[in-house]
């Protein structure tokens, strides 16, 4: 088994099904986007992936543990930056050192460490985005799920973090699956990508990416390519 295997996963919220007999595998190691309308059922498969639900069916996971990254960044307000990351990290480090070698590694390498003493609501979005990743990223998971986590976020800003995400996986190498609705940061992110239409929600469309992410460019020839088949099925 390799990376997250889904088998007939079905979801209901009342009398709306949102995903029958579902079906899917995202490779290990690799960065898969799924793509869909909104309200089609992307979160709720996440949140499957995660065990935040409940559900029929299964979902097989190499390794252990899954980090998430919300569309907010769900931080704790009352508490320092360094303190949030610190309180991932205590049952897992018990070296305090340690723990503060981690986080400020992270801190620096997410462009960030000026926050790390910062309360939450001191921080812009793109700055408390970022402490978002260095919590996901210093959990030690195998498996990690993003829920458009820069979807409130400027383009300059939104590329920015991008460029940050690919650098902070090439490090980790952990499974990704990351929802979104934007076809840019599929085609800048995506090793696989997936779309999901219809209701119940099912996979309509997929490919791959073979360039390596640093070195894509939205004008590149071959993500153009991509961007119009994605567009048609987007918007058919």
């Amino acid at each position: 088994m390799s990376g997250v295997i889904i088998k007939n996963l079905s979801v209901s919220y009342g009398d709306e099904t949102v995903l029958e007999d579902f079906s899917a595998e995202f490779a290990e190691h690799r960065i898969s986007v799924i793509l869909g309308g909104s309200g089609v059922g992307k979160t709720t498969l996440l949140n499957a992936v995660a065990g935040l639900i409940p559900f029929d069916g299964t979902v097989e996971k190499t390794g252990d543990g899954v980090s998430y990254i919300f569309q907010k960044d769900r931080l704790i307000p009352t508490i320092s930056v360094y303190k949030n990351l610190d309180l991932i990290l205590r049952t897992i480090f018990k070296d305090k050192s340690e723990r503060k070698r981690r986080i400020l590694d992270m801190l620096d390498l997410l462009e960030i460490s000026d926050c790390a003493y910062k309360l939450p609501t001191m921080l812009s979005g793109g700055q408390a985005q970022r402490a978002a990743m260095a919590r996901a990223y210093l959990y030690p998971s195998d498996v990690l799920l993003l829920d458009e986590p820069f979807k409130a976020l400027d383009t300059a800003l939104k590329a920015r973090l991008i460029r940050q995400l690919v650098r902070l996986n090439e490090k980790e190498n952990r499974t990704v699956i990351f929802v979104t609705h934007a076809i840019d940061e599929c085609l800048l992110l995506a090793d696989e990508y997936f779309v999901l239409s219809g209701s119940p929600a099912r996979i309509s469309f997929g490919g791959s990416i073979d360039t390596p992410q640093k070195e894509r460019a939205l004008g590149d020839g071959a993500l153009a390519q991509v961007r119009e088949s994605l567009l048609k099925e987007l918007y058919r």
